[in-house]
């Protein structure tokens, strides 16, 4: 596993105020400027937060040349870039969309492993996943022992049941494994919050959306 971390360019973090931005650890798969779908959903939410507090971004390395290329022209000097990818020699095997989802698995695992070693250094207030948006696959930075965000997330839709006659039998057998997925998994997602610690003296603790 390759961990790289970087400073965002621009000028140093300043704080004028009484109080500390939140350390929030943000992790992105796909982050990538001028993009639309996933990696743009990673790179707005990066700009986002990166507007009222300190970010450190998990994404994987091959979006690293876009992402040096866009602060270059667009500091954000609050957003600082943790790039992991596995090996070279142990992803020989995808390719394009071959073998992404079994990819994406093993990168949630070393992505855990850099985001525990930034942790120990760093104590971040809160964890943030933010892509894949998918609500079905995992995200290993909630084992960190901090709040954490998931989401926002999608994919809970199915097809409907009229509809499936004209389906393969792998098709229909994707389905029912999705509404069990769905049965599994709690409805009412965006209801559920979480407090973060006090950062300091006199700040009062706020509640974090869990989106859905």
């Amino acid at each position: 596993m390759r961990t790289d971390v970087v400073t965002g360019v621009g000028e140093a973090i300043t704080d004028a105020k009484p109080t500390r931005p939140l350390r929030v650890l943000l992790s992105a798969y796909a982050c990538e400027p001028g993009k639309g779908s996933e990696p743009g959903v990673g790179w707005n939410w990066v700009q986002q937060v990166a507007r009222s507090h300190e970010v450190w971004v998990l994404t994987r390395s091959s979006n690293r040349q876009a992402i040096e290329a866009a602060i270059a022209r667009e500091p954000l000097p609050r957003a600082r870039w943790i790039y992991v990818d596995l090996p070279s020699w142990s992803r020989w095997w995808k390719k394009g969309t071959r073998g992404l989802h079994l990819y994406y698995y093993l990168w949630q695992v070393a992505a855990y492993i850099a985001a525990r070693r930034a942790h120990a250094r760093i104590r971040f207030d809160v964890a943030h996943h933010v892509t894949f948006v998918n609500y079905w696959m995992p995200s290993l930075i909630a084992l960190l022992p901090i709040p954490f965000v998931w989401g926002p997330v999608g994919g809970g839709e199915s097809a409907p049941r009229s509809f499936r006659h004209d389906f393969s039998r792998l098709g229909q057998f994707h389905e029912l494994a999705r509404d069990f997925g769905l049965r599994e998994t709690p409805g009412e997602i965006s209801g559920q919050l979480v407090e973060l610690p006090e950062i300091s003296p006199g700040v009062s603790r706020k509640p974090t959306h869990l989106c859905g």
